[in-house]
């Protein structure tokens, strides 16, 4: 049941990225994300390439992964726009990576097409940074985009900041529940 809340919650917002001028998103919480996250990483971003995948342009982030919370360990995620061969396509909803920036990734790979994507397009990632207590923050901006709650009301985006520690146990208590389903 959650791979077809998940695939469906996935295609629903890819098709509403490529198909209108705005991003339709479905709220999505950390335990929800780390169920439905093939994979979630700690990863600096090394370097950014585009090229067209078919008719749409991805950019493919290399990661330097340094901590695997779940699943497989990914050398790069794609999101789609950028600039390739001289065209540049842009989605909205979709956050630009930093090259030297960490960050905390919630990610699924696309059975179809292999390719590694963030989980919820922007909801999936949390910029890290470090703090004068040696604490890491972990933050996660207003996305700017609709967000309807699972029974398709609109509801309002929160910026989200906390501590990693924080963050990790509560991917720690996700994982356990999805253990003991």
């Amino acid at each position: 049941m959650l791979r077809v809340f998940h695939a469906a919650a996935v295609s629903f917002a890819l098709l509403a990225c490529f198909s209108a001028p705005a991003a339709t998103l479905q709220q999505l919480s950390v335990d929800q994300m780390t169920q439905a996250a093939t994979a979630i990483v700690r990863a600096r971003v090394t370097g950014a390439t585009a090229s067209f995948t078919g008719s749409t342009i991805y950019t493919h982030y290399q990661l330097q992964v340094t901590e695997s919370w779940k699943g497989f360990t990914p050398v790069e995620v794609a999101i789609p726009g950028g600039v390739a061969k001289g065209f540049r396509q842009s989605f909205p909803g979709m956050p630009e990576l930093t090259p030297g920036s960490e960050y905390l990734m919630f990610l699924w790979t696309s059975k179809s097409t292999g390719i590694t994507h963030l989980l919820g397009l922007s909801q999936g990632l949390f910029n890290l940074s470090q703090q004068s207590d040696g604490s890491t923050l972990a933050t996660r901006p207003l996305i700017g985009e609709m967000i309807l709650d699972a029974s398709g009301k609109k509801v309002i985006d929160h910026a989200v900041q906390m501590n990693l520690s924080t963050l990790r146990a509560q991917v720690g208590g996700g994982l356990q529940k999805a253990a003991v389903q």
